[in-house]
């Protein structure tokens, strides 16, 4: 019997924990959270080095994919199809992670998936990976799934070699209360930059748009998850390959106790939809508008609907806010600097005047701007 294999990923504070627990309550479905984080940094680093760029952006390898981030597609899909996976590689990656807040899947021992891995592609050794650390009797497995944040760009690679995605998306502005606001520091350490949170979250709704219609992709978003989840849920059974559940899901963790969410500002059991528009009471005037700003376009793309007017987004631009939120040192060239504000100020011309030329390196790839332009600007 062949194993269906999944990828999840999304934005951080998207969801993504959220359908980890969904999908592990399907019967004959091994779902692992944030197993090998550094894994997948450790590659794209790897890849940024090959290519000669810079030291400061291989501190956030898993990039937003624009302007100084940006590359051929084509180029790191080449560069995964060609990496072998060497048990030095990975064994460099799994000791790191060793004392990684990240990795929320631990094995006692990681070592031994080494001991019989002789090699091979990164869809290889996460088949190799997750067989050997199999949750559930071996048995009754006939699905496993990854979840890992912000990989929207091995997204292409996983497609090629027969593992199917489930891509998250939620409101920014939320995505943005989670994140600084409440209890945030608990799920994802010091704040990043406005800025890079809403660069990624383009990255991840350009991802959306472009695999909405394709059949070994789910792209499913927060709000409408939350809607109506027992419908969802039922529906990934078909879409994964297994017989379908007669009664309703209950959320646990894969340690077998009651899941309460991970919300940033209340512990509940099952699903709420209290957060859902929370940025209204939580975010700053400034931040609102500079949120919705950077992602205007992207919004309308995907369904969101900006508080700020068309008219009103340069303004915001110009304005930015009141708060950078620099306090990593790695992410200060996302400090929102003359350089950074021009970038965005040509970026929305370009989107609203076909007479200007939209730089290539502003946008993931061609269709990331037609989509967003169609949006900005439709006919």
């Amino acid at each position: 019997m062949s194993t269906t294999r999944i990828l999840i990923t999304g934005a951080p504070r998207s969801g993504t924990t959220l359908v980890d627990k969904m999908l592990w309550g399907i019967s004959g479905l091994d779902c692992f959270s944030q197993p090998l984080p550094l894994l997948l940094t450790q590659i794209k680093t790897a890849f940024l080095k090959h290519n000669g760029a810079a030291k400061r952006l291989c501190a956030a390898p898993l990039s937003d994919l624009q302007f100084e981030n940006a590359y051929p597609e084509n180029d790191f899909f080449a560069f995964l199809n060609t990496l072998d996976i060497s048990s030095g590689f990975v064994g460099d990656a799994l000791k790191a992670m060793h004392d990684y807040s990240g990795q929320y899947f631990k094995p006692e021992n990681p070592m031994r998936a080494l001991e019989v891995w002789t090699g091979g592609h990164l869809a290889a050794f996460a088949d190799h990976y997750f067989e050997v650390f199999a949750q559930k009797p071996a048995h009754e497995i006939s699905a496993w799934a990854w979840k890992e944040t912000g990989a929207e760009e091995f997204i292409p690679y996983f497609l090629e070699h027969g593992v199917k995605i489930m891509l998250i998306l939620r409101d920014p502005r939320d995505i943005a209360a989670s994140l600084y606001y409440g209890s945030a520091d608990t799920h994802t350490g010091q704040p990043r930059p406005l800025l890079f949170m809403a660069r990624q979250w383009r990255k991840s709704a350009a991802a959306f748009a472009r695999y909405a219609d394709h059949p070994d992709v789910v792209c499913v978003r927060y709000e409408d998850l939350i809607g109506d989840p027992q419908q969802h849920w039922q529906n990934w059974h078909g879409w994964i390959g297994v017989p379908g559940a007669k009664t309703e899901f209950s959320l646990h963790t894969q340690n077998g106790q009651d899941w309460h969410g991970n919300s940033s500002f209340d512990q509940f059991d099952g699903i709420s939809g209290k957060a859902v528009g929370r940025y209204r009471d939580v975010l700053p005037a400034d931040q609102r508008a500079f949120i919705e700003a950077l992602t205007f376009g992207e919004m309308l793309m995907t369904g969101y609907t900006p508080k700020l007017a068309q008219e009103g987004v340069e303004a915001a631009l110009v304005a930015g806010p009141k708060t950078d939120y620099l306090s990593r040192d790695a992410l200060a060239h996302y400090a929102y600097d003359a350089t950074r504000r021009d970038e965005e100020l040509q970026r929305w011309a370009s989107l609203n005047d076909a007479r200007k030329n939209a730089n290539p390196a502003a946008f993931i790839n061609a269709a990331h701007y037609q989509n967003v332009r169609n949006a900005v600007t439709p006919s």
